[in-house]
């Protein structure tokens, strides 16, 4: 197909270009660095404990920076995928070849997503060959997981990057989207929620639970915190303990909220339903740039 076509060629370009082996490496050190702090500084990372798992402050320490550096290097790679060969004319070129618009969107996707992903991957197995020797089948299993969530994070912003790409006019408006799609949802978006949820309390008469799963609803619908809440459900022992965790940083989470939600979780806010709206922020902002650049004149 023309889209494989296309996403092979950008792939060899990143090889050709080196960015495979620079991130490579520096997911490397990102990943493997911590986990040799086991070995070096005798830290434990190995509680065994059934709910938690041997590698649970790796996960969890891991977790907020991977959620803040996987994004910013997925956007660096794909904002200007399509708009770069637009201004430079090497897009015409492309299309004169047999690749519909569709074919250059989608395999810009596929290239640059597995441009990210790669070194994600070898990141973790670095860091598993450090890690898993000294770990349970039960920490292993959580271990991939938390690595496949990783990627999928990259991946989804590699859409959004590329999707803003292709319905922007040039190289400054695609970076200025993107950039400030990851600071709404790395920086305010929480903070946002909080305070829509607290309006509601003060002003519209909801009661604290209704404001808790507010507030709980708009967090989950942020990538960013969607993919934070899934990873937590790996480590945590309900997914209840781990959608607690969005009202609060690292091991530490608000009482209040815990007492507000109470033990039984509503179905809108489980795993698959959180993994379904991670997924869509993939497809919805490629489909909605594919749509656009359809009708632009180039």
């Amino acid at each position: 197909m023309s889209y494989r076509a296309v996403a092979r060629k950008d792939f060899q370009d990143a090889v050709r270009s080196r960015w495979i082996w620079v991130l490579s490496a520096l997911f490397i050190v990102v990943f493997a660095g911590p986990a040799l702090l086991r070995f070096t500084l005798g830290i434990g990372l190995g509680d065994t404990n059934e709910a938690t798992g041997i590698t649970v402050l790796f996960i969890q320490f891991m977790k907020e920076g991977t959620a803040v550096l996987v994004p910013i290097i997925a956007i660096v790679v794909g904002y200007a995928s399509i708009t770069r060969e637009r201004e430079s004319g090497t897009l015409k070129l492309l299309l004169s070849l047999p690749h519909s618009r569709g074919d250059v969107v989608l395999g810009k996707v596929l290239g640059r997503s597995a441009v990210v992903a790669l070194p994600i991957a070898i990141g973790f197995l670095v860091a598993g060959l450090v890690l898993i020797p000294a770990t349970s089948g039960g920490a292993v299993s959580r271990f991939v997981a938390f690595a496949l969530l990783t990627v999928v994070l990259g991946v989804v912003f590699v859409g959004l990057a590329v999707g803003i790409s292709a319905a922007s006019e040039s190289d400054r408006q695609a970076m200025v989207g993107s950039v400030g799609l990851f600071l709404l949802t790395s920086l305010f978006w929480g903070t946002a929620a909080g305070r829509i949820a607290s309006a509601l309390n003060e002003y519209a008469g909801v009661t604290v639970q209704q404001q808790y799963l507010v507030e709980l609803g708009l967090k989950v619908v942020n990538p960013v915190a969607a993919y934070k809440t899934l990873v937590d459900s790996l480590v945590y022992a309900s997914q209840m303990e781990a959608r607690q965790q969005l009202f609060g940083f690292f091991l530490f989470f608000d009482p209040a909220a815990a007492e507000a939600l109470g033990d039984e979780l509503p179905v809108v806010f489980t795993d698959p339903v959180i993994a379904a709206l991670l997924a869509l922020w993939f497809v919805v902002p490629v489909y909605v740039g594919m749509t656009v650049f359809e009708r632009v004149d180039l």
